[in-house]
């Protein structure tokens, strides 16, 4: 019977066989070769075995050079004073990628993964006897990726499939749709533990970079508090915490914000920033009563933005209905059948009639063309946000979406897209020829109410289509009108056609792309703090995205293979 190789060995195991003196001189001055030969031979073992595999695969019809060479600036120039890198870039660019297809898994993992996975290793071109990685290489490269070159992987992929798998960006539909992504850092239990720990770390920063001559604009303070504090079991215990919070906040950001034109320009941009996420706090989760003292504010009257963690400044939490609020991060992917074109993170609290111009602003970057359609659930319904697309793109895009209810839509009787307004906005035509002037505006509303008195439509023929089968027959009919209302008669009667409903049937092509980005890419949980680390992880995961969808059409001959492009 066998014994297994234990993972570590006995203290005294010999490094070397017992062979007679030549035979390991001979070993040594030939050992280089045959690790390399043998290494090549385990290698050709395995692909042989794992010929389909989905890295080997991409590794031979892929080239990741054009992202290599953006990514050139990682490293010292040749011939420049430095250690010489351990690894080349090319290899830390083909981990990053094996970082996407394997679940965007973290530093550690990675680690673990090119240590013991062979396929990853023969990818990332590491001998099979060489030294992996740590996680601190890893780390630094993947933190300088998503500050230097976060899209470039993303960007060379849609060039590739342009070529293997034409498709024409100023002529075909994309669907546009968002999920969650959760931030690592954790929110906040209440509004004092977040105050107290925004102060702490900007304490600790300005006594660790602001220079001496200023360690006095600190406030003399016992920062016990700011610590060690008692858990309140009486609302009264949890009003003296948040008054102490909020006064020691005060007094730090009083304190430091009079010398920061003084500091140099980073240090100055990192104070500046944590001292107005310390007064966004105190203005969005308190308030002050009538007699002086410091309040929490009723959860309705905290608005959506809010800050919620000291770690993670820019997520905020997305809250869908029939879901559970996720602190994070807002993603958006525009896609077509074949590809997504666009990818976005936004603050989670970035609703989602916001996803259309974000992805077109995205694309106007890339300096790509603009598709004709942007397809969406009834989130770009409004005729808001049609509007807005239609600015951003020059009227280049057309937003194809069910009108929500918010809208204007009751399929029981007319909508306000059944009516006609004047051009100068002073009348509102209803479908029987009458004609309303009673216009009533409510402060902060974009829209104007027309109101149709019972007089006006008495004995009319389309009653019934118009008001509720229980409406009162002496009541008036309300039509609400904003400036967007040409968009959503537009968009009625395109809905109605048989190009508009083919259309909207074709969302669903969007729900596979996002439950893949999702369950296999990582998408799910950003890795870091911040919405450059999100968006870059999304990228990341966008790029092998494409490339294993690639690789699925070209299975189906849908797509082919470019010659000149492999390895």
């Amino acid at each position: 019977m066998l014994r297994s190789i234990p993972p570590v060995l006995r203290v005294g195991t010999p490094d070397l066989p017992a062979v007679p003196p030549f035979v390991l001189a001979i070993l040594g001055t030939f050992l280089s070769p045959i690790l390399t030969w043998f290494s090549d031979q385990v290698y050709r073992v395995v692909l042989c075995r794992c010929a389909l595999h989905p890295l080997v695969r991409l590794a031979h019809l892929y080239d990741l050079a054009p992202v290599v060479a953006a990514c050139q600036a990682y490293y010292h120039p040749p011939g420049t004073k430095g250690t010489p890198p351990t690894y080349t870039i090319e290899q830390l660019v083909r981990a990053e990628f094996v970082r996407a297809w394997a679940d965007s898994c973290s530093d550690p993992e990675l680690e673990w993964l090119l240590a013991s996975n062979l396929i990853a290793r023969w990818f990332v071109n590491l001998p099979l006897f060489s030294a992996t990685p740590d996680h601190s290489t890893l780390n630094r490269f993947h933190a300088w990726l998503t500050i230097a070159q976060p899209a470039a992987l993303f960007h060379d992929v849609l060039s590739f499939l342009a070529q293997v798998n034409p498709e024409d960006p100023a002529t075909t539909p994309q669907i546009v749709d968002t999920f969650a992504m959760a931030s690592p850092a954790a929110p906040s239990p209440a509004p004092d533990h977040l105050l107290r720990h925004l102060t702490r770390n900007v304490i600790a920063h300005w006594q660790a970079k602001a220079p001496a001559s200023l360690q006095a604009a600190i406030p003399p303070l016992d920062l016990g508090p700011l610590y060690q504090v008692a858990i309140p079991h009486t609302p009264a215990a949890r009003q003296q915490l948040l008054q102490q919070a909020v006064t020691v906040a005060e007094w730090v950001v009083d304190g430091l914000t009079p010398h920061l034109p003084s500091l140099d320009r980073p240090l100055r941009d990192s104070i500046a920033a944590q001292t107005a996420a310390i007064q966004k706090v105190i203005a969005d989760e308190t308030t002050i009563d009538a007699g002086g003292m410091v309040q929490e504010r009723a959860l309705a009257d905290k608005g959506a933005y809010r800050l919620m963690s000291a770690v993670d400044l820019e997520s905020t939490f997305r809250k869908h209905d029939g879901s559970v609020a996720v602190f994070g991060a807002n993603a958006v992917i525009a896609t077509t059948a074949s590809r997504i074109r666009a990818c976005v993170a936004l603050t989670g609290s970035t609703p989602d009639s916001e996803a259309p111009t974000a992805v077109l602003a995205q694309q106007q970057d890339a300096q790509v063309p603009l598709p004709p359609i942007l397809i969406m659930d009834q989130a770009g319904g409004l005729g808001k946000t049609r509007a807005r697309v239609d600015a951003v793109s020059a009227g280049l895009t057309t937003m194809v979406a069910r009108i929500p209810q918010s809208g204007g839509v009751d399929l029981s009787r007319f909508t306000p897209a059944d009516f006609r307004i004047s051009a100068d906005g002073s009348s509102c035509t209803c479908p029987n020829n009458v004609v309303s002037t009673h216009a009533y505006t409510k402060p902060g509303a974009d829209g104007v109410h027309f109101r149709f008195l019972a007089a006006q439509c008495r004995d009319c023929p389309f009653w019934s289509d118009c008001r509720d089968l229980d409406a009162n027959p002496r009541g008036h009919r309300t039509v609400y009108v904003t400036p967007y209302h040409p968009y959503l008669r537009d968009a009625a009667r395109f809905n109605a056609t048989d190009n508009g409903k083919a259309l909207l049937k074709s969302r669903w092509q969007v729900e596979p792309t996002v439950a893949w980005l999702v369950r296999y890419q990582g998408c799910r949980q950003a890795r870091r703090v911040g919405l450059a680390a999100a968006q870059c992880q999304l990228f990341q995961a966008c790029a092998v995205r494409n490339l294993l969808l690639w690789l699925s059409r070209l299975d189906r001959g849908l797509a082919r293979v470019l010659p000149e492009r492999s390895r």
